[in-house]
This record gives structure tokens, sequence and C-alpha cells, in this order.
């Protein structure tokens, strides 16, 4: 059962592998689909008003879909998660797993604004693989945060899609920010302005992290290094 959603939004239907793969995807990805692929469940989906959609001219949350992943190779994780994340219109959770290893992938999307039918993916993620069987304190972590009733932010499908996504960004980049895991407990989750704060902050101080490595000059570096400073400390006003 995925984060404990409740019953009534259990869906438990397999996608039929003609349905998964669009008709316009030329020959050699539709193979790469066929040997990573072995079936796909739509599980559960958040439906109706108890959570209020969010339909305006940047968003169209109507519904929350959690989808299961069989794959032949864990490896093709990342590659399937972010393909389908595209194909998906919905605001979507996908589990990707083997017999062995499991991942989670999630994105934000917001409507293309020359074309409402069509999504633009704006960020997206994978989280680190955790065993599919054994027992995992990582992974214990991940479900009890994402479960069900612990999303505190009901305000709308947007609001509580955003916060199912933050939480699972925070556990997947905890070493970017010394106190990531504080903001687990905080009570800025029932504050989007404060969660739209804070995410930005975590994605420079990642992003500005990595650049650092990869800085020749001692310029560059030092810039970049005031930058860090600065995302760490209004991190820590939070």
């Amino acid at each position: 059962m995925m984060f404990n959603l409740p019953e009534k939004y259990k869906v438990g239907k397999k996608v039929p592998m003609k349905d998964l793969i669009p008709k316009e995807f030329k020959p050699d990805i539709k193979k790469k689909i066929k040997e990573s692929v072995k079936g796909v469940t739509l599980s559960y989906q958040i439906m109706g008003e108890d959570i209020p959609s969010l339909v305006n001219d940047e968003y169209n949350f109507q519904v929350i879909q959690f989808y299961d992943f069989e794959l032949t190779d864990i490896k093709k994780a990342v590659f399937i998660a972010n393909l389908y994340q595209e194909i998906i219109k919905s605001a979507c959770v996908l589990r990707l797993h083997n017999a062995s290893s499991e991942a989670y992938s999630f994105a934000l999307k917001r409507l293309n604004q020359n074309d409402n039918t069509q999504i633009v993916v704006t960020d997206k993620f994978v989280t680190a693989l955790y065993p599919t069987a054994l027992p995992s304190s990582d992974k214990n972590t991940l479900l009890r945060e994402l479960a069900y009733d612990n999303i505190k932010n009901r305000d709308n499908k947007g609001a509580f899609y955003f916060e199912i996504f933050l939480r699972a960004y925070i556990l997947t980049n905890d070493k970017v920010y010394a106190g990531a895991k504080s903001f687990l407990s905080k009570p800025i989750w029932y504050s989007m302005s404060k969660l739209k704060e804070v995410y930005p902050l975590l994605c420079d101080l990642a992003s500005n992290k990595e650049k650092v490595q990869k800085a020749v000059s001692n310029s560059e570096k030092m810039k970049l290094n005031q930058e860090i400073r600065q995302a760490i400390s209004e991190l820590d006003k939070i």
C-alpha cells in the first residue's frame, strides 16, 4: 500500500502496454520501454473534492495519481521516471521497482501557456534506491513522512502534492543542508509561501555546491561559497 492512502482512492488497474507507449514515439524509444518495463499499475488516485481541486490558467490539479512500474532492471528507473513524468499530465508519484530495489519519482508540472492541453515539467527528481523487501530505516522514514495522514496542507490538491514533493526532496537531498530534516517537523507545512521559500533555497544550495566542485578559478569559488553561506543563513532563519 503506497503512503497509507485511504481505501476509497484505491484503483489497482493494470495499464495495457499499448496504452503505455505513445504512437508518436520513435522505434528505438519504444523498444527501450518494452525492454525496461514489465508492467504498470495505476494503484491509487486522489479524486473528488475532499481535498479541493486547483484549476486556473497555470495549473490543473483535479487528480493526483500513484503508479507502480515493475522494471526488468532498476538501472532504468531514472530514464523511465523522467520519460513518464513528461507523458502523464496529472500530478503523480511513480514507484519504480524490480525484485530487489525500488525508487520513487516526483515532478512539478504546470500548463503550457501556449496550449493548455499540454504540460511543462518544471522540476523533477528520483529518490535514492531502497531495498524492496529488506527492512530499511531510510525507506521507513520516507514512507512515514509521505503518509497520507502526515500531509498537513490540504488547501487544494496542488498544495497537497507540493508538500509530498518537498518532503521527498528534503529526504533525498538531506546532505545538502545540515538542518534539512529539521524542516520535516517544523510548522512550515501549513504555509504555501514558506514552502515556496524553502524549496528554491535548497535547490540553489544543491546546485551551487555542485558548481563549487567544478569551479576552476578562485574568484568563482569565492563567489559561489558566498552564495552558499547566504542560502544557509536564510534557511537557518526559517
